[in-house]
């Protein structure tokens, strides 16, 4: 069952886009394998759908990248979920690191680098604003005594 573009994650769009892509590739070399026409064109509109499918899925990326929150707008439970999330996918881009595929290891790298950043700048906000607990805390403390 395909699943909406608009209830769909960022990662679960690139996570198609790349199962797409896989698909894609078997496709082409499926066609150039096949003498018989009808089933090289079935192929080949296989083919076009899936490149449709993938221009959706990229114009939702784009689209689902503008919506994302800032690191400075989020709460403290926001940013925590986004990092523990952000954790588990390095995990996982960590093990595709070790792959035989050059493929593979080239998309881990290339979304690792994409990740960092706000990685990054999402721990810098959780580190800020638990300080300013802190000093909030700190000075209810004072005010008490």
């Amino acid at each position: 069952m395909v699943k909406r573009l608009t209830s769909m994650t960022y990662d679960e769009l690139q996570a198609e886009r790349d199962a797409n892509e896989l698909l894609k590739n078997k496709l082409k070399a499926q066609i150039g394998k096949v003498t018989d026409t009808k089933a090289s064109l079935k192929l080949s509109q296989e083919l076009l759908q899936l490149s449709k499918r993938n221009e959706k899925l990229a114009e939702r990326q784009v689209v689902v990248m503008r919506k994302v929150k800032r690191p400075i707008e989020m709460s403290l439970p926001e940013l925590e979920a986004e990092i523990a999330n952000n954790k588990i996918t390095f995990a996982k881009l960590e093990e595709d690191l070790k792959s035989s595929d050059f493929d593979t290891r080239c998309n881990a790298t290339q979304q690792i680098r994409t990740l960092t950043p706000r990685h990054k700048a999402l721990c810098n906000q959780q580190v800020a604003l638990l300080s300013h607990s802190i000093a909030i805390l700190r000075t209810q403390m004072n005010a008490k005594r």
